[in-house]
């Protein structure tokens, strides 16, 4: 089952709070997701195993996509409607998304070979910022926050080069927004 939701969420922290909330109402093994959707703000999603549908507030868009299902069941104010459809799509198909909660995202923690991260945490492929190779001894130091984005049915994390040689996730865990500084 997918569920996505847009409550147009500003910022990707107002977005993974309203997500940590929603996984309270899954079951099973899940798959979590932020989506910039048409309009600039984001959406979410779960893909798990079933989900308590009591746990949508009024005034949120959803759209829940089930198993043989030929279209997602959508509800909430129109203008929130498409964010919600959008996300569950993107969901569905795997083409789109930055993952916030996935199935190995607990083995992600301290410095990692990219093999590791590649064969316990769940991840497919590593991108380097301009096309720095990778290899499987390549050290990726996790600072224990990974946020991979979803692409072509894929699980992508993308690094940057770090002091010491090694390796980090391109998003941080605290990060300043743009112009806080002036």
């Amino acid at each position: 089952m997918i569920i996505a939701v847009d409550a147009d969420s500003a910022d990707a922290v107002e977005a993974e709070h309203l997500l940590h909330g929603l996984l309270e109402s899954a079951t099973g093994p899940a798959v979590a997701c932020t989506h910039v959707v048409p309009g600039g703000h984001l959406a979410v999603s779960i893909s798990a195993a079933g989900f308590d549908q009591s746990a949508l507030n009024q005034g949120v868009g959803s759209a829940i996509i089930r198993a043989g299902a030929a279209e997602p069941e959508v509800a909430g104010p129109s203008q929130l409607i498409r964010g919600a459809y959008v996300a569950a799509v993107q969901t569905a198909l795997g083409t789109a998304g930055r993952l916030v909660a996935f199935p190995g995202q607990e083995n992600a923690r301290g410095t990692l070979t990219a093999a590791a991260l590649r064969n316990d945490c769940g991840i497919d492929q590593l991108e380097a910022l301009g096309g720095q190779p990778i290899e499987d001894t390549t050290l990726v130091d996790t600072r224990d926050y990974v946020r991979p984005i979803r692409r072509d049915g894929q699980v992508v994390l993308l690094l940057q080069p770090a002091a010491g040689g090694v390796l980090i996730p391109f998003e941080v865990e605290d990060q300043l927004k743009c112009c806080a500084n002036h």
